[in-house]
């Protein structure tokens, strides 16, 4: 009986590690220029927020996208007071049809009160011309 209550403790911490892991994509195995330049959009915006830099946000956001107007009056100020840090983020997924795209990451960070956490980040991008740019995001 001890075994079976082995066997059943092992299938049930597996089956709540496996909905623990995240599923990634490796930005080195990006085939698309295309889907590289999305990923590399996220991660300037994190340099961006990282720095609180309006030009930086300036330049990977379409000109008219209400974030923008958002970052500037709101973001920013609120980042500065808590102190945040975002790192890098983790790429889940990206889709391109014609002049939009969209895509899902994982950002982490932490602010100066030393409480980290993890943000689920999807992207909206718009081709501007020839150069992709953030039309807006959301987290949850």
């Amino acid at each position: 009986m001890k075994k079976l209550y082995f066997v059943f403790l092992i299938l049930i911490f597996s089956v709540f590690a496996s909905g623990c892991l995240e599923k990634r994509v490796d930005p080195n195995t990006l085939t698309s220029t295309d889907e590289r330049v999305l990923y590399d959009l996220m991660v300037a915006r994190c340099h961006a927020l990282n720095a609180k830099d309006m030009d930086q946000f300036r330049q990977i956001y379409t000109k008219d996208s209400p974030e923008l107007k958002w970052i500037e009056n709101t973001g920013i100020p609120m980042w500065k007071t808590n102190g945040m840090k975002f790192n890098e983020p983790s790429l889940k997924k990206i889709s391109i049809i014609g002049n939009d795209a969209a895509a899902s990451f994982v950002l982490r960070g932490n602010n100066s009160f030393g409480t980290s956490f993890v943000y689920r980040v999807e992207v909206l991008y718009v081709k501007e011309g020839a150069q992709w740019k953030i039309e807006s995001m959301g987290v949850r």
